[in-house]
């Protein structure tokens, strides 16, 4: 029988990874990213004897983000497409650089990922092993996302990733046709107790408040994730006329540049590239200096007020009544992004070189506007649903919920039960048969 072992993800966001192991004990991992938690940074660590293949569903940190750990000692495939790649890439490095965790890997075993990259088209059918094969599936969550048909030991798995089954300006929405029949799905469940709000309603009115703020001679900062979210806005911004000032800053500048590369991966190149033009790029300390006091809408990484270039133009905001902070991006329990949003204050820790011997911290309530703006690129609970009832199982099949934390994905591995589905949210480090 095939065994499936939960490596990370199970009951959270963060750190995700699967090993599927056929019943000739080959293997292949699907993503292997870092966490969010201080104590709980990478997937288990698994054996990689008989490791036949490394397969990644996207870029995102937390499904990409310790893939070089498993080049330490061992060179197998790694499958991917170049988009993935290189932003895979920028991430990671990222990540050592501004981290202080160990991650047990550097730039040497990043190098050995990247040469070990095998680069694999939707729709192609690879073989790893005897067989074993996997299937790269558009997902719709960010450029080159992908969902992962594995087919082993006569069994069809499906492993989601991260999917989108919306449109939206940068993507083209995921679907379930033309997949064959399914033995086991194992499926996201971010936002599997949300509903996202009507995505052209909410388009139109982040727009107008933005215009309104700027007609009154404020300031916007869009805190935004680097990857995917950042140029979401721009394009939004692009696609309602919007003519005002725009800086982007930070990560979010090079993945911008970084996506021209690759047209084939973006839903309309043309029109990327008008959005693009619209915006000045912001990369020296003596810009940031003289523009930050400008009547202009600000895109800046980190997506929740953690670090970053966002920092430069965040304190001017907060004290400025006429200014507005405009979230775009899910902000996570305890981020300072999160505690801006249900508290109204952010807090500046002291500089340690400082005189002041109390280094608590220096907090400042916000006299800014600030709002959260649902642009997610995930499916909520309804779109879910819809997608496992638009695939086609076969007796006995199996549904993993992952990727979400505790309550989404229980609850969700509930209501797939009740609605016949033979369904569960694993904990880290269990094992199943099919």
């Amino acid at each position: 029988m095939t065994k499936i072992t939960f490596l990370g993800s199970c009951r959270e966001i963060g750190r995700a990874g699967i090993l599927i192991t056929s019943n000739n004990g080959r293997k292949c991992i699907l993503d292997y990213g870092i966490g969010f938690q201080k104590d709980a940074r990478l997937p288990l660590p698994v054996n990689i004897k008989n490791l036949k293949g490394v397969a990644l569903t996207h870029a995102h940190v937390d499904h990409s983000g310790a893939l070089p750990k498993l080049y330490k000692e061992k060179q197998v495939p790694f499958y991917t497409n170049p988009i993935s790649l290189r932003i895979s890439e920028i991430l990671i490095k990222d990540s050592l650089n501004i981290s202080k965790y160990n991650f047990q890997f550097g730039y040497r075993e990043l190098e050995k990922l990247r040469n070990n990259a095998w680069f694999l088209e939707e729709g192609i059918r690879q073989k790893i092993d005897e067989n074993f094969y996997i299937t790269f599936i558009n997902a719709g969550h960010i450029p080159g996302s992908v969902s992962i048909l594995i087919e082993v030991d006569g069994k069809n798995i499906l492993y989601s990733g991260d999917i989108n089954t919306q449109n939206t300006n940068l993507c083209f929405p995921t679907s379930t046709e033309n997949l064959p029949p399914i033995d086991c799905l194992i499926i996201e469940s971010t936002y599997a107790l949300k509903t996202h709000p009507n995505r052209e309603m909410l388009e139109k009115n982040f727009v107008d408040k933005i215009s309104n703020v700027i007609s009154n001679g404020g300031k916007i900062l869009i805190p935004a994730f680097a990857v995917a979210r950042s140029q979401e806005v721009l394009l939004i911004l692009h696609k309602y006329n919007y003519n005002d000032q725009i800086y982007v800053d930070g990560l979010s500048r090079k993945i911008c540049t970084s996506y021209l590369n690759y047209p084939e991966a973006l839903k309309d190149y043309k029109i990327y590239k008008k959005a693009l033009k619209k915006a000045k790029f912001i990369s020296r300390q003596i810009d940031r200096g003289s523009i930050k006091k400008e009547n202009a809408v600000f895109i800046a990484s980190s997506g929740m007020l953690k670090g970053g270039a966002v920092m430069e133009y965040l304190k001017t905001i907060l004290r400025d009544p006429l200014s507005a902070i405009y979230f775009v991006g899910y902000q996570v329990e305890d981020s300072p992004g999160r505690t801006l949003l249900d508290k109204g204050y952010f807090d500046y820790k002291r500089d340690h070189g400082s005189v002041v011997e109390d280094l608590s911290p220096i907090r400042v309530v916000a006299k800014c506007d600030y709002e959260y703006f649902d642009f997610s690129s995930h499916a909520d609970g309804t779109q879910l649903l819809e997608y496992v009832n638009g695939l086609k199982f076969r007796d006995g099949s199996q549904v993993f919920c992952i990727h979400g934390d505790e309550k989404s994905t229980t609850r969700f591995s509930s209501s797939l039960v009740k609605k016949g589905y033979n369904s569960v949210a694993p904990e880290i480090g269990e094992e199943y048969m099919i």
